[in-house]
């Protein structure tokens, strides 16, 4: 079968079939719904759907996608693909021009089946050339089902491109984005990269005090707690029971944390069974697949006793030991393997993985919800899509340990693409001999995010210390700003050169790059951070203000007024800002 459709070539096996159902096409936005149907006798594992469609190539040179993390270009058509589905990435493609304005963004409303997609330049003709497939094998027992493809011409900042196609899933594609407590937008401190599985309840208990002195209000334990083994892996994962010699009675360690006034979120390998684990001759036979790197089985979601025994494993949990939230890992595990999936049996209750992860998820949130209404659930790249939006309300950035750039570019990503929803840094370690300002960069590089901070507080020097208060202090007393307005973020072909934040006549704007112009909106006050290595900043300033900058420790360095109606240059140290009043 072979069909032009409006400007779509849309292809597939014998027996199948393609219509139009509804077009929709306002004001540069156009929203395609297309009907699909197929014979059953005539499915392989290869069959698919496959669009086809071009445009010119004129005006834009950058496509941003939700995992393209530092690859912005355009690409070839023979190039690579990409895949989403509903525990990885989202099908979206933006492309762009120099001056971070949208020229063509395309995006589906199918997020939790498996797609193929890619988009890239066809040289014969300079066209820019879109394809996705999307295999019919997974709609297991059913012979049809829809998809529609929303196109966006208008030529609108990047971020509110982005923006809007987030906005369509969660209102017009049933993908409603869980609740969100205010304190998954507090400061965390996790004792992952800073202690790695060497954890006590009393090494955790003494760290928390000295967290809570700088204003973190929520910490994460992570690996280690259920284990005694330090080789890493995941060789004891399965059983989640509490490490006797570590933390002997975790109920009373929750209760004492919360009386240093920081709430409690704990980690979980969510589908990891390990073979040192209690249970694995249980489940051994209801797995994906065993992974040899990481010692230890993926468990498979499609077998009601497996979704059964986690849910019953969080709930235990979180009744009994009085948790506020899960840092639930490695759910991007539940994917298509390379060598397949195992197949369908009878005594598998969901056909299809991705729909047996959907339906895990969302009783995982109902569940945990319904005893505890304001809990938290922590997910992590790539699994970011607005699917998973519906059952977690914290998303880090992927693991990239001492690695600014990484985490910059992760938050300003996902919080074009993540609404409402808590973006989380992944957790700030340095060298602990590391100079303060330098130290400040990391923070100030995920400033429009949540800081998760997994540093040894009793290792680093008194000056850092201050400096780490400073900008905490600073991020809680301006969250509404930083977390809750609208953010431009510019020039992402270039990893993000500065962004700025504005609401209720304030605004913040941080630079990234040294020499760069920045442009603040002229509201009454003016936060212009230095985000960069450089000890200036040049801003362009079109009214009169008092200026006073700080430096990264929050002490005052200079004070002054400014009188400018055009680009200034402003001593500004590393790591520290300038706060302009206007006069």
């Amino acid at each position: 079968m072979e069909k032009e459709i409006l400007f779509f070539t849309v292809t597939g096996c014998d027996g199948f079939d393609c219509t139009l159902k509804n077009i929709s096409e306002n004001e540069g936005i156009g929203i395609y719904e297309f009907g699909l149907s197929w014979d059953l006798s005539n499915i392989t594992q290869d069959s698919r759907f496959k669009f086809k469609w071009s445009i010119p190539m004129v005006g834009f040179m950058y496509r941003w996608t939700p995992d393209c993390k530092f690859e912005r270009n355009t690409s070839m058509n023979w190039g690579k693909w990409c895949s989403s589905m509903i525990s990885s990435s989202a099908p979206l493609n933006s492309f762009y021009d120099g001056n971070s304005v949208n020229h063509y963004t395309w995006a589906l409303s199918e997020c939790a089946k498996l797609v193929h997609y890619q988009s890239g330049v066809y040289e014969e003709t300079g066209e820019l050339e879109c394809t996705f497939e999307l295999p019919v094998k997974q709609y297991t027992n059913l012979n049809s089902a829809s998809i529609s493809v929303r196109i966006d011409r208008r030529s609108i900042p990047i971020c509110e491109a982005v923006k809007s196609v987030s906005e369509w899933w969660s209102d017009d594609c049933g993908m409603t984005p869980a609740y969100v407590p205010q304190a998954a937008k507090e400061s965390v401190y996790s004792f992952w990269y800073s202690y790695h599985q060497k954890l006590s309840a009393k090494t955790i208990e003494e760290e928390c005090k000295r967290a809570k002195s700088l204003g973190f209000n929520v910490c994460i334990v992570d690996d280690g707690w259920q284990t005694d083994d330090s080789n890493k892996g995941y060789a004891y994962c399965g059983d989640w029971e509490a490490a006797v010699s570590k933390i002997p009675d975790m109920a009373a360690h929750v209760r004492a944390v919360h009386n240093i006034g920081l709430k409690y979120i704990l980690w979980y390998s969510v589908p990891f069974m390990g073979p040192k684990a209690k249970k694995y001759n249980e489940f051994k036979d209801m797995t994906l697949c065993f992974q040899q790197g990481n010692n230890t089985a993926v468990l498979d979601p499609r077998y009601k006793k497996v979704r059964d025994y986690l849910i019953s494993i969080y709930k235990t949990a979180l009744i009994k030991w009085d948790l506020d939230g899960f840092k639930l890992d490695f759910i991007d595990e539940w994917r298509e393997l390379d060598e397949g999936i195992p197949p369908y049996n009878p005594n598998m209750d969901i056909p299809v993985l991705y729909d047996a992860v959907d339906t895990f998820m969302t009783d995982v949130m109902c569940e945990l919800k319904s005893i505890k209404p304001d809990i938290m659930l922590e997910f992590r790249q790539k699994y970011i899509g607005p699917n998973m939006r519906k059952y977690g309300n914290m998303f880090r950035v992927g693991d990239c340990p001492d690695d600014i750039l990484s985490n910059r570019v992760g938050v300003l990503d996902l919080r074009m693409l993540m609404g409402n929803s808590a973006v989380h840094s992944d957790m700030l370690m340095w060298n602990k001999d590391e100079t303060p300002e330098m130290s400040a960069l990391q923070i100030i590089s995920v400033i429009f995010g949540v800081l998760q901070y997994s540093q040894r507080l009793e290792e680093i020097s008194e000056e850092t210390l201050k400096m780490t208060k400073f900008w905490i202090s600073f991020m809680r007393e301006h969250k509404a700003l930083l977390l809750d307005s609208t953010l431009m973020a510019y020039e992402p072909q270039l990893l993000y050169t500065w962004a700025k934040a504005t609401k209720d006549n304030e605004c913040i704007t941080v630079v990234y790059t040294p020499d760069k112009c920045v442009k603040p909106d002229m509201t009454d006050i003016i936060y212009i951070v230095n985000g960069s290595e450089s000890k200036r900043i040049i801003a362009e300033i079109c009214a009169e203000y008092s200026a006073k900058t700080l430096n990264c420790l929050g002490e005052i360095v200079n004070e002054k007024t400014i009188l400018t109606n055009g680009i200034t240059e402003m001593a500004v140290p590393i790591g520290g800002m300038t706060v302009l009043n206007k006069i």
